[in-house]
């Protein structure tokens, strides 16, 4: 009778597969811990629905679009659409099973997301044996910052998951691919820069290391680039060409050039082990101690470096200037590096490995990832946030007519999308914020015109605190036209003559 227990007959051939393919078994194991670590994150209450995070924002933003709103034209949206149209499945879920569930949906993909990076970065590194896929694959498995971003709306994993599927295209063991490879991994890059502009700058080094051989490497690879971000994008632009513009490179620019600036502990903090905070002393430890092995192992082993040696090196360098350019910061950014620093790491201990004490190095690798895999689990066990949808289930009827302080307020409560006439197609006030700041009058008149076509008004704070400063003029609007049905913890106005609940 056959059993679903493994027999010692079983276990010899997974223990024989493992002595055969070390390093397969090694990218196996740390994209299941990947997974795990994710699974275990929204395990915790209610982290399914993490809505609080720009998860919501966007899949709320794909939701307009398949309905027939365009963003740039009829909302506004900072990053570059390939976002919308990777969520627009989730965007036709919500029409089904409405937006909390499709929402769910989203975050559940997250630990296939995590596994499928630390995959490729091992598809990558593989061939320079396992201890250096143990390094990179286990620093990219336990980064924090990369949990972090995939609960807060997965824009740098999902950049990484198309630079990593581009570079698995593109490289050939540690040299550069073949005319249809190359034009392939391109068009991942090229999509990957339609989810996120800072996919620009990975791509420009392979365009580097491509540079020698015009026809044969370079051409196939920038056409490539060219038609997976022109493809997605072009729609979009023809709809709203300044818009676009405006929206996704004049306003992220001006992010970065703002004002006030995240100070450099914080950023450091983001960077290394400890996202939430902690002492700077840690944080410089943990950078100093990956500087010192890297540079170790590029430098103290005479070996010429290659293709693929350089695309860690030049992926490392330019998005970690990238993490001290940006005027604010965020603690979701460090992912964007993670999978270039994990493959520097990677190349780092293979070759020191070759060099000498490579039983030392395994251990070292094995018992740093472990620690890692424990302090990130330990961490996940404080997560918990609070469903808000009841309270605003209580409030708001459903296919009423609402707008929010908050994305995820009216996402999580399937209270985001009415078919009413003429309701707003208002999707974001931060975004609007964000574009709207240089026009004439600023993003007041974007706001009154989005209250003006609402009944329900559902916010995260006191309509004082929300609409203070340049909107005050619009609180006599909401006090005059609205009553306050709800405060304490959320603050519902209902439109004056419009049904509660």
């Amino acid at each position: 009778m056959t059993t679903g227990t493994v027999t010692p007959a079983t276990g010899g051939r997974w223990r024989a597969a493992a002595r055969r393919d070390p390093a397969t078994t090694v990218v196996v194991v740390m994209a299941l811990v990947a997974a795990g670590l994710q699974v275990l994150t929204l395990a915790r209450p209610n982290l399914l629905l993490d809505g609080h995070s720009d998860t919501s924002l966007y899949l709320g933003a794909a939701i307009r679009f398949v309905h027939g709103a365009l963003p740039y034209r009829d909302f506004a949206m900072v990053q570059p659409p390939g976002l919308v149209l990777l969520f627009s499945p989730f965007g036709l879920l919500s029409m089904a099973v409405g937006s909390r569930v499709a929402l769910m949906a989203v975050t559940g993909c997250t630990p296939l997301l995590a596994a499928a990076n630390v995959a490729l970065v091992g598809k990558l590194i593989a061939h320079r044996g396992w201890r250096a896929t143990l390094a990179a694959c286990g620093l990219m498995a336990v980064f924090p910052a990369t949990y972090v971003a995939l609960g807060d709306g997965m824009l740098e994993p999902l950049m990484c998951f198309f630079c990593l599927l581009g570079a698995v295209l593109v490289f050939d063991r540690d040299g550069l691919a073949g005319r249809r490879r190359l034009g392939a991994g391109g068009i991942a890059f090229g999509f990957g820069g339609s989810v996120l502009i800072a996919t620009a700058l990975p791509a420009l080094v392979v365009m580097a290391l491509c540079s020698g051989r015009l026809k044969r490497r370079l051409l196939p690879f920038a056409g490539g680039v060219a038609a997976g971000f022109l493809i997605p994008v072009i729609p979009f632009f023809v709809a709203a060409p300044a818009a676009l513009v405006h929206d996704t490179v004049v306003s992220q620019l001006e992010r970065v050039s703002g004002g006030g600036r995240t100070p450099v502990a914080d950023r450091l903090m983001y960077m290394t082990f400890a996202p939430d905070g902690g002492r700077v002393i840690w944080a410089v430890v943990a950078l100093a101690v990956l500087g010192v092995v890297i540079v170790a192992g590029l430098a103290a082993v005479r070996r010429r470096l290659t293709a693929l040696d350089w695309f860690a090196v030049g992926g490392t360098l330019s998005l970690g200037a990238v993490q001290f350019t940006i005027a604010i910061y965020f603690n979701h950014f460090p992912a964007m590096l993670v999978p270039y620093l994990a493959l520097l790491l990677g190349i780092a201990v293979g070759r020191l490995s070759s060099w000498r004490a490579p039983r030392l190095m395994a251990a070292v690798a094995a018992l740093a990832v472990a620690g890692l895999v424990v302090a990130q689990a330990s961490r996940i066990e404080t997560e918990s946030i609070v469903d808000v949808g009841p309270w605003v289930d209580a409030v708001v009827p459903v296919n009423g007519c609402a707008i929010a302080s908050l994305t995820y307020l009216v996402v999580t409560s399937n209270r985001f999308e009415s078919s009413v006439a003429g309701c707003t197609t208002f999707t974001d006030p931060g975004s609007t914020r964000l574009v709207d700041h240089d026009s004439p009058g600023g993003p007041v008149p974007a706001f009154r015109t989005a209250l003006e076509h609402t009944d329900y008004l559902v916010l995260d704070r006191t309509l004082r605190q929300w609409l203070s400063g340049a909107y005050a003029p619009l609180q006599g609007y909401v006090t005059q036209d609205f009553h306050l049905i709800r405060s304490g913890a959320l603050w519902i106005y209902v439109r004056d003559g419009y049904q509660v609940g």
